[in-house]
């Protein structure tokens, strides 16, 4: 019986037992080229219009809603990874932190206060680490990167069985790649060593635990494809071709699940496509260089459709993605939606125009009262009006 999961930002769906604060996102499932991976710029394919509008609605909803005064984006939960991910997606739209702020103080301002310390208190701080050196390294404007450099080399298990290992789950140890790649350190051959032989050798996806026994999912498989790419390995290479050929397998009903399962029908929950695995998978397919590919290119312009599909159209959450944690699922969305990969190297070479916050709807003056009367009707009309304005404000998921 598979167990019961959570999803993660960069997107993967944990286990509840072994959730992960470090990219992750709460999404639960619900029914409804060699080494040119190095090297690949941001946005070097054209983004169709209605992506680029979806990626700017995406960037204002994180910058008027969840941006905070001092510039960290969420409120609780792992800010840290939560920032870094915009940094990311601001790559993708070539804009830089220093140019994202919801008051005085910027996204870069928070990003530069960050510490190894502050890193070692979260729940994940190798995938942290990964996830904070791969933005330093996108915005040298957030930061320096030698910190969290030295944190992922003391995290590399050197001997024994685990030799190469960063963190106790391949998710974490994909992103401790990729944030070492952009820096342009090489993670050694023993780190990619481990990744490639904890594929799944039925089915050649990857798990998220390093025993495989969650099962392969699309989201650890797709990061652990850019992974590699980013560090060298071959887009020809059987690891990365197996891997995609997996990844097709997770594709149904216009988009990326999680984890299929293969012995239901279409209709299945196991078969809805949800945001982050829509994300990530378009983000593999773009970083293997494969979107030239007719079949390829046909799953990535569904799963942009079916990633816009579940963009909020109207109200104060417009721009963001339905989910059950609408954070989580939204701070990769502007990469995605303008096809930059996480082995994206630089900042994209042309602008994205960030809209401004939309206007406070204005509040009619009181009418001067005039004469007697019972205060009573009054007062109740008061405070219904109260009460309506707190559902109104009541609109901000909790995220962690």
């Amino acid at each position: 019986m598979r167990q019961a999961h959570l999803a993660t930002p960069i997107g993967l769906q944990l286990p509840f037992n072994a959730l992960e604060e470090t990219m992750n996102r709460l999404m639960p499932v619900v029914a409804t080229v060699p080494l040119l991976a190095l090297a690949i710029p941001m946005a070097t394919l054209a983004a169709e219009p209605h992506q680029t509008n979806a990626a700017q609605l995406a960037l204002r909803w994180l910058n008027c809603t969840q941006q905070q005064p001092n510039g960290q984006i969420g409120s609780s939960g792992n800010p840290i990874a939560r920032s870094a991910e915009v940094v990311i997606s601001l790559a993708a739209s070539g804009r830089t932190a220093s140019e994202f702020h919801h008051g005085a103080s910027t996204l870069a301002d928070y990003l530069k206060t960050v510490t190894a310390l502050d890193v070692n208190k979260t729940s994940t701080p190798v995938g942290t680490n990964g996830v904070l050196l791969l933005a330093r390294s996108l915005d040298t404007g957030t930061g320096p990167a030698a910190v969290p450099i030295a944190q992922l080399e003391l995290a590399q298990t050197r001997t024994g069985d685990t030799k190469g290992e960063y963190g106790t789950d391949l998710f974490s140890d994909a992103l401790a790649i990729l944030g070492l790649s952009a820096a342009h350190q090489s993670p050694g051959s023993d780190a990619i060593a481990f990744l490639e032989t904890h594929q799944n050798a039925t089915d050649h996806g990857w798990s998220y635990d390093n025993a495989g026994s969650f099962g392969s999912d699309s989201n650890t498989t797709a990061l652990v494809i850019q992974a590699l790419l980013a560090s060298g390995v071959a887009a020809s290479d059987t690891h990365i071709t197996n891997g995609m050929q997996f990844l097709s397998t997770e594709f149904f009903n216009g988009g990326f699940v999680l984890e299929a399962d293969p012995t239901k029908p279409d209709t299945d929950a196991s078969k809805a496509p949800d945001a982050n695995s829509d994300e990530l998978g378009i983000q593999a397919i773009v970083a293997a260089g494969v979107q030239g590919d007719e079949a390829w290119s046909s799953r990535l312009h569904s799963a942009e459709l079916d990633l816009k599909s579940r963009q909020v159209a109207s109200g104060p959450d417009t721009g963001a993605l339905s989910s059950f944690s609408k954070l989580f699922a939204t701070t990769e969305a502007p990469a995605a939606f303008l096809l930059g990969p996480l082995t994206a190297t630089t900042r994209a070479s042309s602008s994205l125009s960030l809209l401004p916050c939309p206007a406070a709807a204005a509040i009619p003056p009181a009418l001067a009262r005039t004469g007697g009367g019972n205060g009573a009707p009054i007062a109740l009309f008061t405070g219904l009006l109260a009460v309506l304005a707190g559902l109104l404000l009541w609109r901000r998921p909790a995220v962690g």
